[in-house]
């Protein structure tokens, strides 16, 4: 009991951070020209990236891509190559590219490995109450559709890739790795500055295996 009352206190800060976004009315139109100038060499002009490296972002929720915008540009989520983009945004840019993404198709999904398929949809739906490691659907929904009230991201059909970097970024900042270069690790996701968000308290308790299995996992959810 106790640990899931601790689990569900962790989901409420984590909740009532993020609610916390207001996105500015914004403009599709405006955003789509951003888009098509400034993001569609890594992102796909209709959020679609061809490099498993980078996310997709079409059909994201909108308060999710702008408070992502907003963390690169004021360093909350450390990337030089983001920052400087993001740094020549105003926040009436970074509103309408954001809603002009979120406007835009859904990405398409990819395929599980049938060998390691029911043990990653355990832990995605279950967790692992031995370890502390609570369902990642309790937060991205069962089709990995997100929350988009909460700025939870959607999940379902995102790069294999991607994923598993950033839960080992938000590992990093959970475990309170010693790393030199701050692009390393990922915390601006915590509900108050300095504060440990949910990502980085759970990533914290994944090994490489259990990254390696959601990853793929969640890649193919729909």
């Amino acid at each position: 009991m106790k640990k899931i009352i601790t689990a569900a206190s962790l989901l409420i800060a984590s909740v009532s951070g993020w609610t916390a976004v207001a996105v500015p009315k914004y403009d599709i139109q405006k955003g789509k020209v951003i888009a098509e100038t400034v993001c569609a060499a890594c992102h796909g002009a209709n959020g679609v990236s061809a490099v498993p490296a980078q996310p997709n972002l079409g059909g994201q929720g909108v308060k999710y891509l702008y408070k992502q915008l907003v963390a690169f540009k004021n360093g909350d989520r450390a990337n030089a190559i983001m920052k400087s983009y993001a740094s020549q945004l105003s926040d009436q840019d970074m509103a309408n590219v954001a809603g002009y993404f979120a406007s835009q198709p859904r990405w398409s999904v990819g395929y599980a490995n049938p060998a390691t398929a029911d043990q990653a949809q355990k832990l995605y739906f279950g967790g692992d109450s031995k370890r502390g490691v609570i369902p990642c659907s309790g937060c991205h929904g069962g089709k990995g559709n997100g929350n988009q009230w909460a700025a939870f991201p959607r999940l379902g059909g995102q790069h294999p890739e991607y994923i598993a970097t950033q839960l080992k970024l938000f590992r990093a900042a959970g475990r309170e790795d010693e790393i030199a270069d701050p692009t390393q690790s990922r915390t601006n996701d915590a509900a108050k500055q300095g504060e440990k968000g949910m990502m980085q308290v759970v990533a914290a308790k994944l090994s490489d295996n259990d990254i390696k299995i959601l990853s793929d996992f969640i890649g193919a959810l729909h």
